[in-house]
C-alpha cells in the first residue's frame, strides 16, 4: 500500500496543473493587455513549448526511451489556449474548436484548430505541425488541398498553416505568402531555447493573424 500511496500523491499533481492552467487563463484574462506589437502570444507560446520538450525528455532518461512522447496535440492546445485567451480580451465574437468538422459529412476536413463564427459558419483553419521533416517536400500540395475543401464550403475562410520549428526541413524559404499564410514560430529545436533571450528564436510570429481576426470581428 505504500506505492500506491505515493503514486495517489504524485497524481494529484495532474489535477493541480489541470486548476493551475485555468487560473493562468483568468489571470491573463483579467490582465486585460496582450503586447502584440512586441509578440508576446508567439514568445509566450514558446516558452510552453520549450518547458513540455524539456519534460519529455527527462521522462526520456527516466525510462530509457527512443523516442519521446508526441508533441503536436500539446501544440495544437497551447496555440488554442491562447487564442482563446486574447479572443476574451478583446472581445471577438468567435469561438475555437479543435479537432471538429467543419461540414458533418464523410469527406468534410477536420482542421487542427478551426474559428468559428457562430455554429455554422467557419472564418479561418489553422494547421498545426511541430516540424515538416516527414512532409518536406509536399507540404504545400497538402496545405492546398485542404484549404480548397475549405474554400469549397466557406468561400471567404482563411487557411493557415504553424510550423513550431524550421529545423529538420528547408522551411519556407521565399514564398510570398510566408507570414501571411505560413508561419514558422523558432528556428531552433524547443530545448535549445533560452527563455531571456527569444526574440534570438522568433522567425514567423502569428500576431498577424490574430491582429487580422481582431480587425475584421472586434464587436
Amino acid at each position: 500500500m505504500r506505492i500506491l500511496k505515493l503514486e495517489k500523491s504524485f497524481s494529484e499533481n495532474f489535477k493541480a496543473l489541470s486548476n493551475e492552467l485555468n487560473k493562468l487563463f483568468e489571470k491573463i484574462i483579467n490582465y486585460g493587455k496582450v503586447d502584440l506589437n512586441d509578440n508576446e502570444i508567439s514568445k509566450a507560446i514558446l516558452v510552453r513549448l520549450k518547458y513540455y520538450y524539456d519534460h519529455q525528455n527527462a521522462i526520456k532518461e527516466l525510462l530509457n526511451k527512443r523516442y519521446a512522447s508526441p508533441a503536436a496535440d500539446f501544440f495544437v492546445e497551447t496555440i488554442a489556449f491562447y487564442l482563446n485567451a486574447v479572443f476574451k480580451i478583446y472581445k471577438i465574437p468567435l469561438e475555437i474548436h479543435s479537432e471538429r468538422q467543419i461540414k458533418r459529412k464523410r469527406s468534410s476536413i477536420r482542421p487542427d484548430i478551426s474559428i468559428w463564427r457562430g455554429d455554422t459558419e467557419v472564418v479561418a483553419i489553422i494547421e498545426c505541425k511541430t516540424q515538416l521533416g516527414w512532409n518536406r517536400h509536399d507540404w504545400k500540395n497538402n496545405f492546398s488541398e485542404r484549404e480548397n475543401k475549405l474554400k469549397k464550403e466557406f468561400p471567404n475562410a482563411t487557411a493557415f498553416l504553424i510550423v513550431l520549428t524550421s529545423l529538420n526541413w528547408p522551411g519556407f524559404r521565399e514564398d510570398e505568402d510566408v507570414g501571411k499564410k505560413y508561419f514558422c514560430l523558432s528556428n531552433v529545436w524547443p530545448t535549445d531555447i533560452n527563455i531571456d533571450k527569444l526574440d534570438d528564436y522568433l522567425l514567423n510570429p502569428i500576431e498577424p493573424i490574430i491582429c487580422n481576426l481582431i480587425k475584421k470581428y472586434k464587436s
